[in-house]
């Protein structure tokens, strides 16, 4: 079985095409649990509309979904782990609740999984680029990324550029989430986090073809990184702190370098000091380590 979390924060003009893309699965077995991260701008309202509507044609589904509705805002880790606490899926997807699904997606991403070696914990995708009117502006690889990713042992790659890998593509093994304990609560995003993390011991398998609409909108939560005084690059710097712990060889260290070096630099654009400073300490470490830093 499949649990797809899907997280929802002010995604009231969306939620309905995420769901539907779950709904319209050409692979069954899956469960759904929805998150409302104290949405303000109508979104529970909406999700309990469309699946009241939803239960009236297809009776069978309600005893698949589950809702989470927050009276505080907790952010995305922790309202991530809210429902994966109670998801029971051998495989995981994160979904936010403004990107949406291909018809197939599951059926070939555990196709994919199962066809690998037991170390595989992780199957990405590309995915199609869309507005915020569902329009179609390009692929995620190579319009945006421009790169061909990696797959396999890709730590130093993740370290380097966590970029590289298109979020909501995901599909998890559950293992993979059990043995980092969830999202890190403590950061204010968590993709790179669990990019770090589980790339260490765990293979990732990539798919080129186009399973998620991926949706970038002018107030995402990614958008934020370009704000003075974002949380963001504080939980940046404390990934990174992860990933010098992690590094096990030269040609880690230097992948690890460019990040850091990358954010202390956005960190003073932005004058995020506080991360500035702890970026700085970890550029003394690496370069104790006699790594060299490149532009």
């Amino acid at each position: 079985m499949v649990s797809i979390i899907c997280l929802c924060y002010n995604h009231k003009d969306y939620v309905e095409e995420a769901l539907s893309s779950v709904f319209n699965q050409t692979y069954k077995n899956w469960e759904l649990i929805i998150v409302d991260d104290a949405s303000v701008d109508g979104s529970v309202e909406k999700i309990k509309h469309f699946l009241a509507n939803y239960y009236e044609i297809n009776n069978d589904i309600a005893s698949r979904v589950k809702t989470i509705f927050l009276d505080k805002n907790k952010g995305n880790c922790t309202a991530f782990n809210e429902g994966f606490k109670i998801s029971k899926g051998e495989y995981i997807i994160d979904l936010a609740a403004d990107d949406k699904f291909e018809n197939d997606k599951l059926e070939k991403q555990i196709k994919a999984l199962e066809n690998a070696d037991s170390q595989t914990g992780v199957c990405f995708t590309n995915a199609v680029l869309i507005d915020e009117k569902s329009e179609q502006i390009g692929n995620y690889y190579y319009d945006w990324y421009k790169k061909q990713p990696k797959d396999g042992y890709i730590f130093k790659e993740l370290v380097r550029a966590g970029g590289m890998i298109c979020s909501p593509t995901m599909l998890i093994k559950r293992e993979v989430l059990e043995e980092l304990g969830g999202y890190d609560e403590s950061l204010s995003y968590e993709d790179y986090d669990f990019w770090v993390r589980s790339a260490r011991n765990w293979k990732y398998v990539f798919l080129s073809e186009n399973l998620t609409f991926y949706r970038k909108i002018n107030h995402s939560h990614s958008s934020t990184f370009k704000k003075k005084n974002n949380p963001h690059l504080y939980s940046t710097f404390k990934v990174c702190q992860k990933a010098f712990l992690l590094c096990q060889s030269n040609d880690e260290y230097k992948a690890l370098s460019i990040s850091v070096l990358y954010h202390f630099k956005e960190s003073i654009k932005f004058k995020n000091y506080r991360a500035a400073k702890g970026f700085l300490k970890l550029i003394k470490k690496l370069i104790f380590k006699r790594v060299k830093f490149y532009q």
